[in-house]
């Protein structure tokens, strides 16, 4: 097959662009040709009026459409591949791509085509109000953003695409990464038909080693680190647990340490490369991710999965279908630190129901989120769009 890819990075390395990345290079070693087009937020930069010129061509980029025509034409792709189309590929490329009657297939990586900023929070709560009857008018109402400039663009694109459907009508299936995610589509309207559930997965070689939890150090948190990350309720917790370390690694987003109070058993370790994050899980009793927002699926649950860690999460959203209570984590009451606390202070000295629960996840990530298990998942979802070549 040939699979041309579309994404608009981030201009941040982010678990997205890992997965696009790994995605790619799945595809490749099995044989496909992967056509890529990739446009960067980080040109914006180099931009006049970057601000004005990200809303229009959030609706449409004239350039975009070009360059894809021309790669339709010449490669010739039997399926096109998005992730991302924000700021500047818009949306107004995908009946172009359907006029070609070429195949569209999209991973659903956050909540963006429900609400304009993609994460289904706002001013430190969940909010839905742009699923509601006014929609979009509520990102300008609510200053989502923080800017009114800003909440007015990503309302008004997140209006012209719903409006226009070129999401709905083009698109013919929406690759959803749980079922939580797939039942928000489906409840705003979305064709059920064309919703389905692919996870996200280790991209790397999944090795059974045994792990001394004697010597394992602290409770782990990792990710970016941003209000939607519910980093407050870790950090409660851990005051509440002065003699239990706790370590953090992640890219803290600019001027927000100066809002938490970090008590002295927390220690931030920054950004860490891959190898660095090895060692980081292999030296945690489990890993604690406090997130106050809906998210599609953490690269971080695999990854400490694959290094038998057991993990805690929230118990709402999509994280009870990935971490299953007292079988590869414990599941503790949303934004609540002192149920949080408990949980932690319980399994922290419980080396046997460590050792369980990291077994179970390790069992589960072979499973369920290896790369060979999801690429039978992705090549089904491709056998469903192509009538040709045989596959």
């Amino acid at each position: 097959m040939k699979i041309l890819m579309i994404h608009n990075k981030y201009g941040k390395h982010s678990g997205e662009e890992a997965v696009v990345e790994a995605q790619i290079q799945l595809l490749e070693e099995n044989g496909h040709e992967v056509i890529t087009y990739f446009r960067s937020s980080e040109e914006l930069e180099t931009m006049p009026f970057a601000k004005a010129k990200a809303f229009f061509l959030g609706v449409r980029n004239n350039k975009s459409i070009r360059d894809i025509k021309e790669i339709i034409k010449t490669k010739k792709p039997n399926i096109v591949h998005i992730h991302n189309l924000y700021p500047l590929i818009s949306p107004a490329i995908l009946p172009v791509i359907k006029s070609f009657g070429v195949p569209i297939a999209m991973t659903i990586h956050n909540y963006r085509l429900l609400c304009p900023n993609g994460l289904f929070f706002t001013k430190g709560e969940i909010c839905e109000k742009c699923t509601g009857a006014s929609k979009e008018l509520n990102c300008i109402i609510n200053n989502c953003e923080g800017s009114i400039f800003k909440s007015t663009g990503y309302a008004l694109r997140s209006f012209w695409a719903r409006f226009s459907g070129q999401y709905q009508d083009y698109v013919d299936s929406f690759l959803c990464l749980n079922e939580f995610q797939k039942n928000k589509l489906i409840e705003n309207g979305f064709n059920k038909d064309k919703c389905s559930v692919i996870p996200n997965f280790y991209t790397k070689e999944i090795v059974d080693k045994d792990y001394d939890y004697k010597n394992k150090k602290y409770v782990a948190s990792a990710g970016r680190i941003s209000p939607e990350k519910g980093l407050p309720v870790l950090l409660a917790a851990a005051k509440k647990l002065p003699n239990i370390p706790f370590h953090i690694a992640g890219l803290m987003r600019p001027g927000y340490e100066e809002e938490l109070d970090i008590p002295e058993n927390v220690t931030l370790r920054g950004m860490l490369n891959s190898e660095e994050m090895k060692t980081f899980y292999a030296e945690s009793k489990f890993l604690a991710h406090t997130s106050a927002c809906y998210e599609g699926f953490a690269m971080v649950f695999p990854e400490a999965m694959a290094q038998k860690v057991p993990i805690m999460a929230p118990d709402f959203g999509s994280y009870p279908e990935i971490i299953e209570n007292s079988i590869n984590g414990l599941l503790f009451k949303p934004l609540n630190s002192q149920d949080l606390a408990d949980k932690i202070s319980l399994l922290w000295n419980d080396e046997d129901k460590m050792k369980e629960l990291g077994k179970n996840g390790f069992e589960i990530v072979k499973e369920k989120y290896s790369n060979k298990a999801y690429y039978i998942l992705l090549l089904e979802a491709y056998k469903k769009l192509i009538v040709t070549p045989e596959l």
